[in-house]
């Protein structure tokens, strides 16, 4: 339950007509990571934004409006089974467990597309050459891709402290090296620019570098616990819970290529403050509730693609039980929105 609920939030958020298949895997990662994620992966397909680029096959097939890999899976995630879970879904995570909705979140970010190709080996930093040998003994359900010493979409906005963005310093090499672990890698793509108010957002680069950490979170020092950008930076605590990526995160998967769901903000938490729906999940009749809101109310329920699917303008209760099982967003008159799951 609590690893669908993560995936029902991404589910509200992005959009795709081709569903993503998750292989999740429980198994001992000793005290080193709660979860470890491979995407799968694709480059130079039809309706690649970008040539010579590797993009998370989720997103690929998004961007296609087909599958691409059909048989294999999209994404393995390992969770690590020796963890004290909390697997309850309404974040009152207790002391010393770990909110597994939140780690699921976050191991599905990577998955989607919140990941790159960056390894160092001795001083020579690369993109590109990450080998399956790298990650033993994990191991994917899809055969590992030959990289091709090609970057990842994500590793294109990543930008230098001198202001070279990173995919313009020689690949492999020993200044590339030197920037993976500068502390002071930025992102530079435009909507998670705007999230940010114009602000640096530091991507997390610490002086040693950490496979699988390094150059792919943000910073954890930046955006620590509490803070509302904190789901994709390395490290979880323990009693704590977020359950929703945050505006600089959303603004990022928007600048590798994902489109956000209709009446989808970067700032959905405030609108979900306004806009209240019960029960969620909901089986047949959906209550809603906004603060000042009259009998009268207008609303409409919307599909992921956008279509509607409901329409009314009468008391705050509808009968969704002819609705297909899914993400659903319900929208008030004025714009704001909050998503529903219907079983």
């Amino acid at each position: 339950m609590a690893i669908e609920h993560a995936a029902d939030i991404w589910g509200s958020i992005l959009v795709s007509d081709v569903p993503i298949k998750v292989a999740v895997s429980w198994t001992a990662l000793g005290s080193a990571a709660l979860g470890v994620t491979f995407p799968n992966g694709r480059k130079d397909f039809i309706n690649a934004p970008v040539a010579a680029t590797w993009y998370a096959t989720s997103l690929a097939n998004s961007l296609t409006g087909f599958e691409l890999n059909p048989g294999e899976d999209d994404i393995n995630i390992y969770l690590n089974s020796g963890t004290n879970w909390y697997t309850g879904t309404d974040g009152n995570t207790p002391a010393g467990q770990y909110d597994l909705v939140s780690v699921a979140l976050h191991e599905l970010g990577h998955g989607i597309g919140f990941v790159g190709l960056a390894k160092k080996v001795g001083s020579e930093g690369s993109f590109g050459l990450l080998q399956a040998s790298d990650f033993a003994p994990l191991i994917t359900t899809f055969p590992w891709p030959q990289q091709d010493t090609l970057p990842g979409i994500f590793d294109r906005f990543l930008r230098a402290p001198t202001l070279e963005m990173l995919v313009d310093v020689p690949n492999p090499s020993v200044p590339l090296g030197s920037f993976f672990t500068c502390n002071q890698l930025t992102w530079n793509g435009p909507n998670g620019l705007a999230a940010s108010g114009g602000g640096d957002i530091r991507i997390y680069a610490p002086s040693t570098f950490a496979l699988g950490s390094s150059c792919v979170h943000l910073n954890e020092a930046t955006y620590p616990a509490g803070n509302p950008h904190e789901l994709m930076t390395p490290f979880s605590s323990a009693g704590h819970s977020n359950h929703w990526p945050g505006p600089i995160c959303i603004g990022m998967l928007r600048d590798i290529g994902w489109n956000l769901a209709p009446g989808v903000g970067m700032d959905e938490p405030a609108m979900e403050q306004q806009l209240v729906v019960f029960p969620n999940p909901v089986n047949d009749l959906l209550t809603f509730s906004r603060a000042g809101m009259g009998t009268s109310y207008p609303f409409r329920i919307v599909d992921l693609s956008g279509r509607t699917m409901l329409l009314a303008n009468g008391t705050p209760t509808v009968d969704v039980s002819a609705l297909a099982a899914g993400t659903y967003l319900l929208m008030g008159a004025e714009g704001k929105a909050v998503r529903f799951v219907k079983h």
